[in-house]
């Protein structure tokens, strides 16, 4: 339906991401008229694609296509060497089995067409502004298209458009990016790669290797803004940097990737003072983003926006809201507990300067909550 040249929707999912669009399908399933805004479609590849081995009983839930191995991988294991200590882990003596790979956009692509089989509509378009009016909201595209919704679930990644667009207060982590690139590798190359992930501390950051579907091979270190950008600029340390690595650089060949294309992301933690108001929730990173150490991002995503499913389906919606809150603000301490002994180690080892502000960002943090 239409009131003038503006579309009315009972719910409007800000962002196309996995949380976004798992929220517009169980909305959609449930009988809502639900549209999901997003920018137009990056089908550039993405960081993040580790998932465990539970997924599958999620997706099950869910009544999605579980992973198989003919699109994604297994991870068999993680060799950690994290502060002077190797560590490893079998991932076949795990309790539900391997962990995943994604092939991401291969992932994204399945979540997409359940949404659009289901009645989804999209709204590849940026949204600019966002007014609330007596029992609805009001959404301006940069296409100066309009559009009303009664409800608003912000799933629009670590942008939080919500907090942005209304200044919802956010708290933000320790600055903390991701340098990495990819590179596709040959088939005899690919095929002796282990399918294990393996991760490095260093003085000034951590490093994540690992073998990625479709024949690629990704290395991703994660450190400051500031010393980001000189790596960037300057390639010979970027390689340098993956070289003197003592565990990576024995168990995969640097060479394809020191040479392949260098990109940065944002990986700082970031967690919303509350994750829903009158009118509005948010799921997934939008509400509550990990450092990437933690592996839980895309899970994290799913599962948040099946919770957030079930709370607006309460009967008691406010009283489910504020049981939501509760499960994420668990989720988020736990995480902060773990993240803490994990950077705590790397500081009493390199007594760095980087380690130092990670710790003491997630002290106060931990304190804080």
């Amino acid at each position: 339906m239409t009131v003038g040249s503006c579309q009315v929707f009972d719910v409007a999912v800000l962002g196309g991401g996995p949380a976004g669009l798992v929220s517009a399908l169980l909305m959609r399933r449930n009988g809502y008229k639900v549209a999901v805004l997003s920018r137009p479609s990056n089908t550039g590849e993405k960081v993040g694609e580790s998932m465990p081995a539970a997924t599958n009983l999620l997706l099950k839930k869910l009544g999605l296509p579980l992973l198989d191995t003919h699109t994604h991988d297994l991870i068999t294991g993680t060799q950690c060497y994290w502060a002077g200590h190797l560590t490893q882990q079998d991932g076949l003596t795990f309790l539900h089995g391997c962990d995943w790979r994604l092939n991401r956009n291969a992932f994204e692509k399945m979540l997409a067409e359940q949404a659009r089989e289901s009645g989804v509509q999209f709204v590849e378009q940026t949204l600019l502004h966002l007014y609330k009016e007596k029992t609805n909201w009001l959404l301006i595209t940069d296409k100066e298209q309009s559009f009303q919704a009664d409800f608003i679930i912000d799933a629009s990644g670590r942008s939080t458009m919500m907090s942005r667009l209304l200044s919802i207060k956010k708290e933000k982590g320790a600055p903390l990016v991701a340098l990495w690139s990819s590179a596709v590798l040959d088939d005899t190359t690919y095929k002796t790669l282990s399918q294990q992930t393996f991760i490095e501390s260093q003085a000034d950051g951590w490093w994540y290797a690992a073998r990625l579907p479709q024949k690629r091979l990704i290395a991703i270190f994660h450190t400051s803004a500031e010393y980001a950008a000189t790596l960037h600029k300057h390639p010979h340390l970027w390689q340098t940097k993956l070289a003197n690595t003592q565990l990576i650089s024995k168990h995969i060949p640097i060479d394809p990737v020191i040479h392949a294309e260098r990109h940065i992301n944002n990986a700082r933690d970031t967690r919303l003072k509350a994750y829903y108001g009158t009118g509005w929730a948010a799921c997934g990173d939008a509400a509550l983003s990990f450092d990437p150490l933690s592996s839980q991002g895309i899970y994290n995503a799913l599962a948040s926006a099946a919770m957030l499913y079930k709370a607006l389906l309460s009967n008691n919606r406010d009283s489910a809201l504020i049981a939501y809150q509760q499960q994420l603000n668990q989720v988020a301490n736990i995480y902060q507990q773990k993240r803490q002994q994990y950077y705590q180690q790397a500081y009493h080892e390199f007594q760095t300067e980087f380690w130092k502000k990670q710790l003491k960002e997630n002290i106060r943090k931990t304190v804080a909550n």
